[in-house]
């Protein structure tokens, strides 16, 4: 910082897209928080800043430094939104409470219908990742620490304070007269975070001057590795990767040729579907159980609250894990039937108009899930056949096979994915289309 009294550079780094003009800061109410909230509001305007709280409840003063925060921004004039979050004490507080909070930060900047979201992480922080991921053992995704910029399909993420110390904050907070929270929490050295901040980058100081600055340097060096390891895994996944998933034949064959190429390019697809890196040890036995499974061979693996499956000779991710555990009956209810009109001039088959109100009217119609054993006529030149075969025909994966069908009475007319029964359709007369619509 040049000078105390010059406000922290809050402008964003512009390789990535042009800054818009509505910016959020997520506002702790602490040291950093204030700063950047401070700093942000003198660089863009308070009409143009947002500051949003999130309430996690853990400390008994969490409720009066959530009126702190109303406080502060209601003096600095810019516009203020909170959430509050509940978290299971039972399993790891640390990782809980940042996701939770990077998912109630999401939530604001979607109902405030803004994209840049301002996060106030300082080299100080970065040292102190880099030394926990060394410590976990950690490759080069985490070694690489905490991004300038970082975006996903709702927001970006900044971090314009990265290259500043914690005390050019603290110079710049005196001088302005800026009051923040002290969160006692922070002097705990029972979290390793707060260990590592009070006793071992101290201690490492001690016998090598500037090792906080070394520290998040080298971050940014492993950073732009990563950044290259990533563009290889892209070439690599371009021979790989076909709509069905990835290739199989061809992942082997990469990976007889690079062990660690197709580990570069497994986890870059992983990661570019938004799930997290795998374990070293479980990467291992998937490798294990690829390299020995047959062209044919049928795999799952469950991972980050997703299903990796082999099916067809390709690997594909499914998101909803917890459809199998809703039951049959749940599953009916994630969507909905919907009728549309066939125009007057179209030739386009439906069910005709009034067999459909008539069966309507008497409280024929039902969506019911599938128990298996159901047969199905899409043709009426030809008999009724099994929803099994007609699903292998079209190529639908097992687990997309438990759809909701529709019943006329006792008579199965409209299969999701499949289409409507040959029984059923006509090209006279006003009519319907009807198609499955997911919620």
């Amino acid at each position: 910082m040049a000078s105390s009294k010059t406000a922290p550079k809050t402008s964003k780094p512009t390789q990535k897209k042009t800054p818009s003009t509505q910016l959020a800061v997520a506002f702790s109410g602490g040291l950093d928080s204030t700063v950047l909230l401070h700093a942000t509001i003198k660089a863009h305007g308070k009409k143009n800043v947002h500051a949003f709280h999130v309430h996690h409840g853990i400390q008994k003063e969490a409720d009066q430094w959530q009126a702190h925060c109303k406080a502060v921004v209601k003096k600095f004039g810019c516009h203020f939104d909170t959430r509050n979050v509940k978290l299971n004490k039972q399993s790891n507080i640390e990782s809980q409470a940042r996701n939770l909070r990077y998912e109630a930060l999401t939530q604001m900047c979607e109902a405030h219908k803004i994209q840049d979201l301002l996060l106030a992480h300082h080299l100080d922080d970065q040292a102190e990742t880099v030394l926990i991921q060394l410590m976990r053992g950690a490759g080069l995704p985490g070694l690489s620490a905490m991004p300038q910029v970082k975006s996903n399909e709702l927001i970006h993420l900044w971090r314009p304070f990265l290259n500043m110390r914690r005390k050019d904050l603290e110079i710049y907070a005196k001088e302005h007269q800026l009051t923040w929270i002290e969160d006692p929490s922070n002097e705990d050295e029972t979290y390793r975070r707060n260990a590592v901040r009070k006793s071992i980058l101290p201690t490492l100081e001690k016998f090598q001057k500037g090792a906080i600055e070394n520290l998040a340097r080298s971050a940014k060096h492993l950073g732009e590795a990563q950044g290259l390891l990533n563009q290889l895994a892209d070439i690599d996944l371009g021979l790989i990767e076909t709509k069905e998933g990835l290739s199989k034949t061809n992942l082997i064959r990469l990976y007889k040729t690079s062990q660690a190429r197709a580990t570069n390019a497994l986890r870059r697809w992983l990661s570019k579907n938004g799930l997290a890196y795998p374990s070293e040890e479980r990467l291992t036995a998937w490798w294990s159980e690829l390299t020995q499974a047959r062209l044919d061979a049928k795999l799952q693996w469950d991972h980050d609250q997703c299903v990796i499956r082999l099916w067809r000779g390709h690997l594909s991710i499914t998101q909803d894990l917890n459809a199998q555990a809703k039951g049959k009956e749940e599953a009916k209810s994630e969507g909905e039937w919907t009728f549309k009109k066939v125009p007057a001039n179209s030739k386009k088959p439906g069910i005709a108009k009034d067999r459909f109100e008539k069966a309507k009217q008497k409280g024929l119609i039902n969506t019911m899930a599938r128990e298996g054993g159901e047969k199905f006529k899409v043709d009426s030149k030809r008999p009724r056949r099994s929803l099994k075969n007609l699903y292998q025909e079209a190529a639908i994966p097992p687990w997309q096979r438990d759809v909701p069908l529709l019943y006329i009475g006792e008579e199965l007319v409209a299969v999701a994915g499949i289409g409507v029964s040959a029984d059923w359709q006509t090209t006279d007369g006003p009519r319907f289309t009807l198609e499955w619509q997911a919620a």
